[in-house]
C-alpha cells in the first residue's frame, strides 16, 4: 500500500506536469480578468474542460487497451499510424519548439533582460539537452519528472498564488461576464480550446506503460492507478488554475480586456512582488516548457521505436527527436508554426470522439460507430483546417461557399460544427455495420483482463470502468 501510494503520487505528479506547459500559465489570469466577480462558477468551467476532459483521455486509452493502437483498430488497422504522423508534425514543428521558444523569450529572458542570438542558441542547446537527459530512457522518464521537475514547477506557481491571496493586487470587481452562466460557458469553451484533449489522448500510452513497468497489469490494479493518477494530477491543476485565475480577477479595475495575455500575467506578478516576482514567474515558465518538452519527447520516440519495429530503438529516437526540435527553436519557428495550427485542428475534434468512444465503450454498439464517428469527425475538421491554413497564409483558396455550408450546421457559429455530423457517423456506422453483419474487434484491455480471470479480486470486482 505504501509502494502504491508513492507511484500514484509520482506519477500524478508527473501528469500535471506534462499538462501544464507554457500556455497554461496565461490562459486563467485572462479568464480571471473576463469573469471579475463572477470568478467563482468560471473556475468550474476551466475545472471541467480544461482539467477533466484531458485527464479522462488518458483514461479512455486505458479503458479500451494500452496504446493508441489499441483504440485506433476499431477505426482501421492503419488509423493510428496516420495519426502518429500528424502528430510527429505538430509535435516536431510546433508544440516542443514553441516549448523552447517560451521558455526563452518569456523565461529565460524575464530573467536577464534581451539576449543577443548566440545566447538563444546556447540557451536551447541547454534547454534541449536536458530535455533529452531526462527522456532518454523510458522506463524512468516518468518518474523523473515526478519526483525532481515537478516540486520545483509547483513551488514556483504556489508562490505566486500565496502571493494572490495573502497579498492582493487589488480588490475584485464586475467583469465583462454579468451572470455565472454567461462566466461559466466562457471560461469552459477557453478550456476546451486549449486542446489539450489532445494532449492526453498522446501522452496516455507513456503513463500505462509505467503502470506496467512498476507490476499493475491486471485490470482492477490498472483502474486503481488510473483513478488515483487523475485524481491527484486533477487536484494540482485546480489548485494552479484557481490561483491564477484569481490573480487575473484582481485585475479588473486596472487592464483592458484588450490587453496582451502574457503582459497581463507579467505585469500583474510584477505588481505582487517586483523583480523578485518575475524571476519565480520566469522560473515556472521554464520548468512548464521543459516538463511538456519532456513529455512530447518521450511519447513520439515511443511511436517511432513502434514504427520501425525496433529498428530505431528508443534512446537513438529521442535524440534524433531533440536535435530535429533543437535545430527548428534555434532557427526561428514563426515559419514552421503555421503549418502545427492546421494540423491540430485536423487532429484534435478526432481526439475528443475517441476520448468519449473510449470512456463510454460498453455503450458502442459495434466498430462501425467508431468507424462512422471517427471519420466523420476527421472530414469536417479537414475543412476547419482549410480556414485555419488560410488564416495563416498557408494557401489560397475560395472558401465562400463551403463556409456557407458549414455555418448552416448546428453549433458552427461555436466552433463545433463536426459535433452533429459526428453523432450521425455513430448512428450510420453502427446500423451499416449491423445490417452487414460485420463482426467487431475484441477490446485489449478485456483480452489482458481475460489472463487474470482466476483471481479473486478480479471475480468479486463490480466497480464501474472509466
Amino acid at each position: 500500500m505504501k509502494q502504491r501510494v508513492k507511484d500514484v503520487v509520482v506519477v500524478g505528479f508527473a501528469m500535471f506536469a506534462i499538462f501544464f506547459g507554457s500556455g497554461n500559465l496565461i490562459f486563467p489570469p485572462y479568464i480571471g480578468l473576463q469573469s471579475g466577480a463572477q470568478i467563482f462558477p468560471a473556475i468550474i468551467g476551466l475545472a471541467l474542460s480544461g482539467i477533466l476532459f484531458p485527464m479522462l483521455a488518458v483514461a479512455s486509452v486505458g479503458n479500451v487497451g494500452n496504446t493508441l493502437e489499441d483504440m485506433m483498430k476499431h477505426v482501421t488497422p492503419w488509423w493510428h499510424r496516420l495519426f502518429m504522423a500528424l502528430g510527429i508534425l505538430i509535435v516536431c514543428f510546433g508544440t516542443v519548439p514553441r516549448c523552447g521558444g517560451v521558455a526563452f523569450e518569456a523565461g529565460f529572458e524575464g530573467i536577464f533582460g534581451k539576449i543577443p542570438v548566440a545566447g538563444r542558441v546556447a540557451f536551447l542547446f541547454v534547454f534541449f539537452a536536458v530535455a533529452y537527459y531526462f527522456a532518454m530512457n523510458k522506463s524512468n522518464v516518468i518518474d523523473k519528472i515526478g519526483n525532481y521537475l515537478t516540486p520545483v514547477l509547483l513551488i514556483t506557481l504556489l508562490i505566486v498564488i500565496v502571493l494572490a491571496i495573502v497579498n492582493p493586487v487589488d480588490s475584485i470587481h464586475g467583469g465583462v461576464m454579468s451572470s455565472p452562466g454567461e462566466s461559466f460557458i466562457n471560461a469552459f469553451k477557453t478550456g476546451y480550446n486549449t486542446g489539450d484533449i489532445g494532449t492526453g489522448i498522446l501522452v496516455a500510452g507513456i503513463f500505462i506503460e509505467t503502470f506496467r513497468q512498476k507490476g499493475y497489469r491486471d485490470k482492477v490494479e490498472t483502474r486503481r492507478m488510473m483513478f488515483g493518477i487523475i485524481s491527484t494530477g486533477f487536484i494540482l491543476l485546480f489548485i494552479i488554475y484557481a490561483g491564477l485565475a484569481y490573480l487575473g480577477a484582481q485585475g479588473t479595475s486596472i487592464y483592458r480586456l484588450d490587453v496582451d495575455t502574457t503582459f497581463l500575467l507579467t505585469s500583474l506578478v510584477k505588481r505582487l512582488a517586483g523583480y523578485g516576482g518575475l524571476v519565480v514567474l520566469s522560473l515556472a515558465v521554464i520548468f512548464a516548457t521543459l516538463t511538456t518538452a519532456i513529455g512530447m519527447i518521450a511519447t513520439v520516440g515511443e511511436w517511432i521505436e513502434d514504427w520501425s519495429r525496433g529498428k530505431l530503438p528508443y534512446t537513438k529516437a529521442a535524440l534524433m527527436l531533440a536535435t530535429v526540435m533543437f535545430l527548428v527553436s534555434s532557427s526561428g519557428v514563426a515559419n514552421v508554426l503555421i503549418i502545427s495550427g492546421p494540423l491540430f485542428t485536423l487532429l484534435f475534434p478526432m481526439c475528443v470522439v475517441m476520448t468519449f468512444l473510449g470512456l463510454f465503450r460498453k455503450f458502442v454498439p459495434n466498430d462501425g460507430a467508431w468507424k462512422g464517428a471517427v471519420i466523420v469527425s476527421f472530414v469536417m475538421a479537414f475543412f476547419d483546417a482549410l480556414n485555419v491554413a488560410k488564416a495563416s497564409g498557408l494557401i489560397r483558396m475560395n472558401l465562400d461557399v463551403m463556409n456557407r455550408f458549414l455555418g448552416m450546421i448546428p453549433f458552427a457559429s461555436s466552433g463545433f460544427a463536426w459535433l452533429i455530423p459526428s453523432v450521425a457517423g455513430f448512428v450510420i456506422g453502427a446500423v451499416i455495420y449491423k445490417i452487414l453483419g460485420k463482426e467487431s474487434l475484441p477490446y485489449a484491455a478485456d483480452e489482458k483482463a481475460g489472463e487474470c480471470a482466476t483471481s479473486a479480486e478480479y471475480r468479486d470486482d463490480t466497480s464501474v470502468e472509466f
